[in-house]
């Protein structure tokens, strides 16, 4: 079964982008928008673990029942993303990008509703519950806060070498992106799906794996990589054009950057999967808020490289990759925890797990606290 899973989630994770990229390069030398692919990219990760576990998952198992509506609803609006982005051959891009969005924002609010209603037991043999919110709202704040040093960071430094005043106006900062950026905690529920898409596909189902194979330090730079070159097509017909080279390596290393911080997150969360979905809707448009826009047509030199990967490297990978988080004693805990099945509740009492798991449970809150 597990090796279905495997062959299922890398099959769709990167076959997906390969067949999604001959359309986006067609769709990017006829001259048109090619905005809807890397929304339908966000999708393929969580797709593949959702279509193993429906593959794999016997009626009588002795575990848990697959939140099935909440499966089929982001499957299926998967599958329309995908024929949207197919219009993108016979229409104006910025038209089917405006349609793809109001699909995954109609089944973001479905999936919602499907996930609220589904038990908790439920929800949380499958990396769906949301425990330690608290913590995970520190992690989400200190992220915002490595965020902006990024983002205004570099920029405030070279203004203030060349003799200019850093201001709002200079820093690419605006009214309106101000109001976007107030306006993201309450985006983030109308808008949360392509984002679990990733994040259920990275960190919920090839993490833990990747941990149990190579140990801890080393799957986050692994699995950085591995995400990065995932992007390429992106960077080619999207991102960067011109400078599509330039634009690959600056993905590799901000992914590692952020494989790092991410995971590290969501081990402290003892796999609260909405932690990292919140990192990364949060990542992704408060560019919006400094003038990035959409992230389309940037031109990236090898000086901003190179300063880049400085960035990245001390803001994000430094100050977590060495925590004890990662340690061996955590991370086989957390590998045991996340990889053991959770077993059906018994009718006398509440939700029962395997011993293991509940054993290695309460190793890693042990371990991270």
């Amino acid at each position: 079964m597990e090796k279905k899973k495997s062959v299922l989630f890398w099959a769709i994770t990167f076959g997906g982008p390969v067949i999604l990229g001959i359309m986006m390069g067609i769709v990017f030398y006829s001259g048109n928008s090619t905005g809807i692919f890397p929304v339908v990219w966000m999708f393929l990760p969580a797709a593949a673990v959702m279509i193993g576990q429906l593959v794999t998952k016997k009626k009588d198992d002795g575990q848990v029942k697959l939140p099935k509506r909440f499966i089929i609803t982001f499957l299926v609006i998967t599958v329309v993303e995908i024929l949207v982005s197919c219009l993108a051959f016979f229409m104006d891009g910025k038209t089917v990008t405006l349609i793809g969005n109001a699909v995954f924002m109609a089944g973001s609010v479905l999936s919602l509703i499907f996930l609220l209603v589904e038990k908790k037991e439920t929800r949380k043999a499958y990396g769906l519950s949301n425990q330690k919110i608290g913590k995970g709202i520190i992690y989400i704040l200190i992220f915002l806060v490595i965020y902006l040093i990024i983002a205004l960071g570099p920029v405030s430094v070279a203004l203030l070498a060349e003799g200019e005043k850093v201001t709002m106006g200079s820093l690419g900062i605006t009214m309106a992106g101000i109001i976007n950026a107030i306006s993201l905690p309450f985006m983030f529920f109308l808008t949360f799906l392509p984002y679990f898409g990733e994040e259920y596909g990275w960190r919920y189902y090839l993490l833990p794996r990747l941990m149990r194979r190579f140990g801890g330090r080393s799957s986050l730079i692994i699995l950085g990589v591995v995400w990065g070159l995932w992007h390429v097509p992106i960077n080619m017909f999207f991102y960067s054009p011109d400078t599509a080279l330039q634009s690959i390596i600056t993905q590799v290393i901000a992914c590692i950057g952020f494989s790092v911080y991410f995971a590290f997150a969501y081990m402290r969360t003892n796999g609260n999967i909405w932690v990292a979905v919140a990192i990364h809707f949060l990542n992704n448009n408060l560019a919006a808020s400094f003038g990035g826009g959409d992230g389309s047509g940037k031109e990236y030199s090898w000086v901003f490289v190179a300063i880049a990967a400085a960035v990245y490297i001390i803001l994000l990978v430094l100050p977590f990759i060495f925590s004890k988080t990662f340690s061996k004693a955590n991370t086989e805990s957390f590998v045991t925890g996340m990889l053991t099945p959770a077993a059906v509740p018994d009718s006398t009492g509440p939700a029962l797990r395997s011993s293991n798991e509940e054993k290695a449970s309460t190793d890693q809150d042990q371990c991270v606290e």
